[in-house]
């Protein structure tokens, strides 16, 4: 696309004094040389110049007058001719050398600072840098933890878990719990129907105390029911004792009122101190 300016174009003198038909051939010539092969200059396409007959028979017939359009246009100063007969508009050519030089300059920065970026590496260290240290160590570790406070040492003692059989673990409270809803003895009877079947089974159990609850107690109730008449008394004993809140553990095995002194006592000793 090529740039046109209208101001110049108003108030050129030289495009003043021209008839309407020599304007139209100027602006006709003016397109070819802006196609031109070197810019505002009529140049073939292999680079020869265009003589002044091969103008006029390109762009148009000769205008009123027997001097030719493009003999007037030279003479009217419109446009220059070159040493070597070539025909150029001033204004294009000055416009394509600013172009030039402001692209040449253009690279010629782009190509400095890239030279500048790129073509020098940094030196490269011998030494390697340091890893980040992400989780930071102590100097020294301490040997031994800080003590507990009460209440971590009361929390603690509340979470341990004893063992009551071979394969099931309880703490405390939960064996009580066991005790004060069920009684000693058939907490004792669960406590032993889960032994023998981890231990035969082979199975563990997050909690042994929820496993109880879950399926023990049940299988607890069918085995008083189906076979122990006497051991179901006693249970229900037991369970009415805790209600009035006046059962004693100790004496959930009544023992014989005749028995003597300390072979009472002795035969009085609940099962349930190993607990």
């Amino acid at each position: 696309m090529m740039p046109f300016n209208t101001s110049d174009w108003l108030k050129c003198p030289e495009l003043k004094v021209l008839p309407p038909d020599l304007k139209g051939l100027w602006m006709d010539l003016l397109c070819y040389m802006w196609e031109s092969v070197e810019r505002g200059v009529m140049v073939k396409p292999n680079g020869t110049i265009y003589s002044h007959e091969e103008i006029v028979r390109l762009v148009g017939t000769d205008a009123a007058g027997s001097d030719t359009w493009l003999d007037r246009l030279i003479f009217g100063g419109v446009c220059s001719e070159r040493e070597d007969g070539a025909i150029y508009c001033r204004r294009m050519v000055k416009d394509a050398e600013i172009s030039r030089k402001r692209r040449e300059a253009g690279l010629k920065g782009g190509s400095a600072t890239k030279s500048k970026v790129f073509a020098q590496k940094p030196p490269e260290s011998k030494e390697k840098p340091k890893e980040p240290v992400l989780f930071p160590q102590p100097d020294s570790e301490p040997t031994t933890p800080p003590p507990l406070t009460p209440e971590q040492q009361a929390k603690a003692e509340k979470a341990k878990k004893y063992k009551y059989a071979d394969n099931v673990t309880l703490k405390r409270d939960e064996y009580a719990k066991l005790c004060e809803q069920h009684g000693e003895e058939a907490a004792k009877r669960m406590i032993e129907i889960l032994n023998l079947y981890k231990g035969s089974s082979g199975k563990r159990y997050k909690s042994d105390y929820m496993t109880i609850l879950n399926w023990v107690v049940d299988r607890y109730y069918e085995e008083i029911k189906k076979y122990g008449t006497e051991r179901k008394a006693i249970l229900n004993d037991n369970r009415g004792c805790s209600e009035n809140n006046q059962r004693q553990p100790e004496r959930a095995i009544q023992t014989d009122p005749g028995a003597n002194g300390s072979g009472e006592a002795q035969a009085s000793k609940d099962y349930s101190e190993r607990f």
